[in-house]
């Protein structure tokens, strides 16, 4: 956790693709250089990363394996957001998954940003005595669709290496000759082009960012290639029960909007806003989890990397609140110990139905060492005020860490500094908005 990693770029990679061709071991092959002979079919989302050096850069790719099973495609669309490269995998000894290149292209295209570099992979190239896809059908349909194209071997290792190599390479060309503004998506890490000077900030990352890398700027910042300050970017996670109002309470604080017919979330879904802390500029990414038991595998990765939470309940909805323990529990279980919960009654303009009296709550969060207040994301109470709050709380742990320059991890009581751990950027070149995942 408190390794201090520079990096140039980041990159976002999307392995796509039918179930079974092999994605997730193309994904431990390249980033762990490992194979599983019994894999799993992946459920939602998986990501992992690799820092390598292209051209004299340090380039962090983050591969993200989306599952390929068509009753998980509605959790994993969002996931096309903010890639910047795409491997569409398919097996060679099963004619099937090429003949779905095709639509697996589509949904790309029609999700992902328009310039995002695809390479097209026949994987499993070690079972050549049972091919039923012939290389030269396969690189036809790739250069017909100006794909990328090679076949691999996650067993072997064969080509796996040369397949990401290619990709990643050719996206650092587009970043260089575009400089990065077509791209919906990535961090340009450090100042790359000699004439820039340094921005105004220094932007820190906070969590465990040597595993789970923090998700950027929005399509709109990047797309337009305005580029956004800040001097943090904080993970905060929503949870609680299903219906609580995670969801709006998210687009209140977002976007203020309210959505009277929100539907149930499916897996995870985040937004981003900028705020102004003590003179700071932070930019909240908060997540929405899906309360839903059956999803609870899918979003459970999502904690890692959070430096704050908002468990929240409905206040005339006595089940949530009861569920509030197992909530934290879950919480404390996949978070990193030094984030920031805040307990929300969600709901209060219902208080003619109240099932959860308010000094209940009161007493179960001081309990627990958690902030609380109440909400409504349909009237707005308190909406601003607790993402204020614990946003304000999270900053100032960080910023009294840094100038005590404390690096133990005393949480007794007495602790007058609770140290979180920062990732900072290498000084000497301050970030841009520009090449990282949204």
């Amino acid at each position: 956790m408190g390794s201090d990693e520079a990096y140039n770029f980041v990159f976002k990679v999307v392995l796509i693709g039918e179930s079974g061709v092999g994605k997730s071991n193309l994904l431990s092959r390249f980033t762990k250089n490992e194979f599983n002979h019994d894999s799993r079919t992946t459920i939602g989302v998986e990501f992992s990363t690799r820092t390598m050096d292209l051209n004299g850069l340090t380039i962090k790719a983050q591969i993200w394996d989306t599952a390929g099973l068509e009753r998980y495609r509605a959790i994993t669309s969002a996931y096309y957001r903010g890639a910047v490269g795409a491997l569409l995998v398919y097996d060679i000894s099963k004619h099937l998954t090429y003949q779905s290149v095709e639509r697996w292209l589509k949904e790309l295209y029609d999700h992902a940003d328009p310039q995002i570099v695809v390479m097209l992979v026949g994987n499993k190239s070690d079972l050549a005595s049972v091919r039923s896809v012939p290389t030269e059908d396969a690189k036809n349909f790739a250069e017909k669709n100006g794909l990328l194209f090679m076949e691999t071997s996650a067993l072997e290792s064969t080509n796996v290496e040369a397949a990401f190599n290619n990709v990643l390479a050719e996206i650092h060309k587009k970043v260089n000759n575009k400089e990065c503004q077509a791209f919906d998506g990535g961090w340009k890490r450090l100042g790359v082009r000699k004439e820039r000077s340094r921005s105004r900030h220094e932007r820190r990352n906070l969590g465990d960012a040597g595993k789970q890398l923090p998700v950027g700027p929005n399509s709109s910042e990047v797309m337009t290639g305005r580029e956004e300050e800040y001097d943090y970017l904080f993970k905060v996670v929503l949870i609680g029960d299903s219906g609580v109002g995670k969801s709006n309470l998210l687009s209140r604080f977002t976007r203020n909007e309210f959505n009277l017919e929100s539907k149930s979330t499916i897996g995870v879904e985040f937004a981003t806003r900028s705020i102004h802390v003590e003179g700071k500029t932070i930019k909240a990414q908060i997540w929405d989890t899906a309360g839903q038991e059956r999803y609870r595998a899918i979003t459970s990765a999502y904690y890692r990397g959070a430096v704050g939470a908002l468990l929240v309940y409905d206040i005339a909805k006595h089940l949530t609140y009861e569920n509030a323990e197992r909530w934290l529990k879950e919480l404390q279980d996949h978070a990193d110990s030094n984030i920031v919960i805040m307990l929300v009654g969600n709901k209060s303009d219902l208080r003619h139905l109240r099932a959860v009296p308010t000094d209940e709550a009161k007493a179960f969060a001081e309990k627990h060492g958690l902030s609380f207040l109440e909400t409504s994301a349909l009237d707005s109470s308190n909406v601003e005020l607790a993402f204020q709050t614990i946003l304000t709380a999270i900053y100032r742990i960080v910023s009294q860490r840094q100038i005590s320059g404390r690096s133990d991890t005393d949480f007794s009581p007495n602790s007058k500094v609770v140290p979180i751990t920062v990732q900072p950027t290498q000084s000497s070149a301050k970030q841009s908005a520009c090449c990282q995942n949204n």
